[in-house]
Order: structure tokens, then sequence, then C-alpha cells
């Protein structure tokens, strides 16, 4: 069963083969609207946007917040500043929440007894395969939003991507405090979506360097596309 959805601002999308029943679907939005509705930094009344506008103290946030924001911080460490939830000045965790939250759809997913499925929110996409299937994944070409570059056979692989060709230059370099713009996106694919997201965008923001960092994280590789190679066909990358 298929489904398609907008949430968190951008469009989810769903494949559980052997789902039948629509209800796990709707599970599966609901947490997803869930998670939106506290971390969001554009809806007023979200959690995150509260703690910007200094109304609510970090102490006294659910376990879920804390952990997210612990999360954050530590994603910054182990990517030497790179990936910084506060490079715009406030606190934004979108580069860490989106690839949790698809995590945690997975989560929702695998309970019910479904281990292969296919979830996409926005550049990030998580495959999971516990027979044959096997996942086409398309890698869109920044300088053309119809056109692929090149599409990945997977059965279980999560594929993140980072670029301002959606949303404009939207990723801080935060050792510079400036828009990112060396490159014209990065996918990077590996065994951990959410680690995936966090390397993507952080690798973004390095330029060039991005690509030879990811390559060193053990299971990890990076599809580094620079304005001269938009339209070409780049090499695929395997984890």
């Amino acid at each position: 069963m298929r489904a398609n959805k907008i949430i968190m601002g951008t469009g989810v999308s769903l494949d559980v083969p052997e789902l039948q029943d629509k209800t796990l679907i709707d599970k599966v939005f609901a947490r997803l609207q869930a998670i939106d509705a506290k971390f969001s930094t554009y809806k007023d009344d979200s959690l995150v946007s509260q703690f910007r506008r200094g109304e609510t103290a970090e102490n006294d946030f659910d376990t879920e917040m804390r952990w997210v924001i612990k999360a954050c911080r530590q994603a910054e460490t182990d990517t030497n500043g790179y990936f910084s939830a506060w490079a715009s000045g406030q606190y934004d965790p979108s580069g860490y929440v989106k690839g949790w939250a698809i995590a945690e759809a997975a989560k929702v997913i695998k309970k019910a007894g479904y281990h292969t499925f296919c979830i996409g929110i926005g550049g990030d996409i998580l495959a999971a395969s516990s027979g044959d299937k096997v996942w086409s994944i398309g890698i869109q070409d920044p300088g053309n939003r119809q056109k692929t570059l090149t599409v990945l056979k997977v059965k279980s692989l999560a594929v993140a991507t980072s670029g301002n060709y959606h949303r404009g230059q939207h990723i801080i370099n935060p050792k510079t405090g400036q828009p990112a713009s060396e490159l014209a996106s990065l996918t990077v694919v590996g065994p951990d979506i959410i680690k995936a997201d966090v390397l993507a965008t952080a690798a973004f923001a390095m330029g060039k360097d991005g690509g030879s960092f990811v390559d060193k994280q053990r299971g990890y590789k990076a599809l580094v596309i620079t304005g001269e190679e938009v339209g070409s066909d780049p090499a695929v990358p395997h984890a």
C-alpha cells in the first residue's frame, strides 16, 4: 500500500507492499504530525518555537525534547562543528529531526510486524527489505528537477540528500556563518537514516571536502555534485 501526504512542510511518501489495512498508514502519519507539532520552527505554538522565544526552559521539556537537544549537541561534536542546530543563532533542529522522524515512523511500521517498506521525507529516504524486494531510489539532478542523475538499486539502505535547489541557501556553514554554496547537492548512503541525515547536512556545509569526510565514516559513502557535474552521470556510491 502506498500513501502520500504533506507533513513537516514537505512531501511524505510511504510504501508498505504487503499492507492491506490503511490503519497503519494513519498511525505513521499521526506520529509524524506529532513530531512536527513539537519540533517545527514554523508553527508558533510548537515547543521549539516557544524555546526560541525564551518562553520555555530546556529543563521544562519532556524526555523526548531533551533527548533531541542532546543528540543535536552530540552531532555537532561528531562533525567537528559542521552540523550545528544553532548555526543560525537560534535553535533549529530541522537537520536532525527529519532523519529522526523517518526512524520513528519505521519503528511504528516494524512494531506492526512489517519489515519491508520505504519512507521518504523530502530528500531523505529509508528503504528496508526482509525478502527479495529491491527498491529503486533516484538521485535528482539539482539543475533539473525533472531529471534523475542516477538510480540506486537497494534492499535496505538510508539515503539523505542536502542541497540548495529546493529551499534556496538554507544550510549555514557554522564556521563562517554564511550559507554553504560550494556544492549543488550532496547525497549520503549508509545503514542509519539519522546519521546519514546529519552527515549530509554537515558535509554539504563543508563544501568540497565534505565527500571525503563522509567516506571516512564506516559504512557511509557520499555522492557529491558540484556545478560542473550537474547533468553528468556520476559514479554510484555503495554503502
